[in-house]
């Protein structure tokens, strides 16, 4: 009799311990997953911040260079020697604009392929473009003031012709990325959801099995909706169940009109894991 109990007991220890050891290597797969991520996320901040360093060393180059013409412009009379090497910080100040220019257009299109982009980063790329504007019009506008004196300089009309140029592209290529973004933003927040008794979610390949959708499912059952402007589902039932992953604490289930009624109290928490929302109703 002992001999038989102990022969049932030990496969269930070695099945437990199969069990421990099969979540154990799960959690450390996800913990693993998650630190990948997370490193990714701060070498890309990096990058984006080593850029913003370069574009802002660039704008005190061109500061100083400024500087010294404003200062060449304001005198009566420029000395032939002090001529030269105005034309060399005019040309500082086309080549470190221009890089500039590249620098932010890239910039912000690697925002746009990542999720670093925020409030923040937005505003500090237009305060760099606002810049740029700004250093525009300097140039203009000492263009003016040599040539009020009838002193004519190649290389500064050619710089100002180039920076409107520049400019005018840099607008059209700014509102395509505005366009570009909107898309992208509108794609990241689409979410789909369904909801149906067993069997209807059944025979349209959609039931959920230990919060996963089954490959190959019918998308075309889903409703396809804007995680940003749903807030809460109709249900039409007095019972319901998630059949998807969805943290607890960022959604309720309220009875309204005896009826239940899911009320997405955090979006961004509550589509975090998946984008599917597959309800099961009685």
């Amino acid at each position: 009799m002992k001999k038989w109990m102990l022969c049932l007991f030990v496969p269930m220890v070695l099945t437990s311990c199969n069990y421990k050891t099969n979540a154990y290597k799960a959690l450390e797969q996800e913990k693993d997953s998650l630190l990948l991520e997370e490193q990714k996320k701060t070498a890309q901040l990096n990058q984006v911040m080593a850029v913003i360093n370069l574009v802002e060393d660039n704008f005190e180059q061109i500061k100083q260079a400024e500087n010294f013409v404003t200062f060449q412009t304001n005198q009566e009379q420029i000395a032939k020697d002090s001529m030269s090497q105005v034309v060399e910080d005019l040309d500082l100040i086309k080549n470190s604009l221009t890089d500039n220019r590249r620098q932010i257009a890239g910039l912000k299109k690697q925002l746009a392929k990542s999720r670093l982009m925020s409030k923040d980063l937005t505003k500090m790329i237009e305060r760099l473009n606002s810049k740029i504007e700004q250093h525009t019009k300097v140039i203009t506008d000492l263009r003016e003031e040599l040539a009020q004196k009838n002193v004519r300089i190649q290389e500064l009309d050619q710089l100002v012709t180039a920076l409107h140029e520049n400019v005018e592209g840099l607008q059209e290529n700014v509102s395509e990325k505005d366009v570009q973004l909107s898309a992208q933003e509108k794609q990241m927040n689409k979410v789909w959801y369904a909801f149906g008794t067993r069997k209807e979610l059944k025979a349209h390949g959609v039931f959920a099995r230990n919060g996963l959708l089954e490959e190959g499912f019918d998308k075309s059952y889903l409703l396809e909706a804007d995680l940003r402007n749903l807030t809460e589902i109709s249900l039409y039932s007095k019972k319901a169940k998630l059949l998807t992953n969805h943290p607890a604490s960022s959604y309720v289930l309220e009875k309204v009109n005896d009826f239940l009624v899911l009320k997405i109290t955090n979006p961004k928490k509550f589509w975090e894991i998946s984008h599917y929302l597959v309800i099961e109703v009685n």
